[in-house]
């Protein structure tokens, strides 16, 4: 028996013609894109030989699925054009086996049926009535109205409903679907990394991914989903809501029936989508009053810097022998308010290797950034924590609210993410953790950011795995 989707349209939320921008078939439940879970669902029912029909996003569901290893199943994409109706083109691609029985499934919905019911033609609604479009047919009949039958069913037609399918399946501990993560106590599920102090409070359920940072005071929960790399500020209390992937909220905020996009939020209460420009969710994206074009550099931590540059120069020296040839980097230039890429403020410095190449590892940090741009605190140019400089290159490809907040920045050699994580971060937690230090800079932050890194760093082991070099 083969499963048919129809993938041809990967629907965005809206309200009153405002579009939350993120496709709804990728919401996170538990941990997982929604489409994730409607794949494997079908493959546990036993359709290992999958038909998928796409047109709009096709590329982004394409690279999602890819050639169907992951599944253990064999598959054949069929991409449309716009105008052209799916009945037809299945009907062309099938018209072989007109009698043989498929299941005719999209991206909006998850009926939770069995493989009994997958036994007789049939179409598949909700509790409430509503047609989830999933059917057992056959070619002949893929246009006929069949026996409906009621089942529990998971959606993401709205944002509501959304919302609602994350509290059932969050209360049910991901009963009949397979979910990341660890249930660290009753009703409470925690990725690898995260961070919940005993001054905050979790009611149950919540499902709270990798790396997330949690502030003191803070409520979470009831029915909450917080994606990894999500950074909750204190005093905040948050309900009925999914925090996406690399969202910042900040303190002493009440968020409740909300989807949040780093500052992008859907508000299923009001049923409005808008973009944070206040006292809301992170300001310092939006807000460019008060930048001025200098880094201020502390003079003692311009002596401080000095002193060390002074005691590591036979380290420096032999790092300029090692790698042999230096490597320029044209990077930009930051505070500043300039947006436009032909007017941004640019500078060619020598930078050994990328952070990239050595993140994680404190002792790399020290010995390939730390080290080779002390003068760079000398010289007034960037402080101890801060930011670190991007290339043109890298910064043209930041998103436009990743762009602002970078050109807001104070530059640093020391960054939230090289202490936070223990390797690498993707985009979404570097965006986090950047937004977040925006946020929090301030000496007293700074002062416990340095016992920190100190800490990390003759606490933590070396990576023995890699060289340092």
């Amino acid at each position: 028996m083969k499963a048919v989707f129809d993938f041809t349209r990967i629907p965005k939320l809206e309200v009153q013609d405002q579009t939350f921008d993120h496709s709804s078939p990728f919401l996170p439940v538990m941990g997982k894109p929604f489409i994730q879970h409607i794949l494997e669902y079908v493959e546990r029912l036993g359709l290992r030989q999958w038909e998928i029909y796409l047109s709009n996003s096709a590329d982004e569901v394409e690279n999602f699925i890819g050639d169907g290893e992951r599944w253990g199943v064999s598959l054949s994409y069929h991409l449309l054009k716009k105008e052209t109706g799916i009945g037809s083109r299945i009907r062309m691609d099938l018209k072989n086996s007109p009698q043989e029985t498929f299941l005719f499934c999209n991206d909006e919905f998850l009926p939770l049926i069995t493989k009994e019911q997958l036994l007789k033609e049939q179409c598949f609604s909700s509790k409430n009535g509503t047609d989830t479009r999933w059917k057992v047919t056959t070619l002949s009949s893929l246009e006929q109205e069949n026996p409906s039958l009621e089942v529990d069913t998971l959606s993401v037609e709205s944002a509501g409903a959304y919302l609602e399918s994350v509290r059932r399946v969050i209360s049910s501990k991901g009963k009949g679907l397979i979910v990341y993560g660890k249930e660290i106590r009753e009703g409470i599920w925690a990725g690898p990394g995260t961070k919940i102090p005993d001054t905050s409070t979790l009611v149950a359920p919540v499902y709270l991914g990798s790396q997330v940072r949690i502030d003191s005071q803070s409520i979470i929960g009831p029915n909450v989903e917080i994606g990894s790399g999500c950074i909750i500020g204190s005093d905040s209390f948050i309900s009925d809501s999914s925090i996406l992937e690399g969202s910042y909220v900040g303190s002493g905020l009440d968020v409740k029936g909300c989807i949040v996009k780093q500052n992008k939020i859907y508000n299923t209460r009001i049923g409005a989508v808008y973009r944070a420009t206040d006292e809301i969710l992170v300001t310092s994206v939006e807000s460019s009053a008060g930048i001025q074009d200098i880094v201020p550099v502390p003079f003692a931590s311009r002596v401080l810097a000095c002193l060390f540059m002074v005691i590591t120069l036979p380290v420096l020296a032999l790092l300029a022998l090692f790698t042999r040839v230096k490597y320029h980097r044209t990077v930009v230039l930051i505070p500043q308010r300039e947006m436009n890429i032909s007017r941004l403020k640019t500078q060619v410095m020598t930078i050994f290797k990328k952070r990239s190449e050595t993140g994680g590892n404190l002792w790399k940090h020290v010995l390939w950034h730390l080290i080779p741009q002390l003068y760079l605190v000398v010289t007034g140019k960037a402080r101890f924590f801060g930011v670190p400089y991007k290339t043109v290159q890298e910064y043209e490809r930041l998103s436009p609210e990743w762009q602002k907040l970078y050109l807001q920045s104070i530059p640093g050699l020391i960054s939230e993410s090289d202490i936070m994580y223990e390797q690498y971060p993707e985009d979404q937690l570097l965006f986090a953790s950047e937004m977040y230090y925006h946020a929090m800079d301030s000496l007293s932050y700074n002062r416990a950011l340095f016992f920190r890194y100190l800490k990390r760093l003759f606490t933590v082991k070396a990576d023995t795995d890699s060289s340092f070099l």
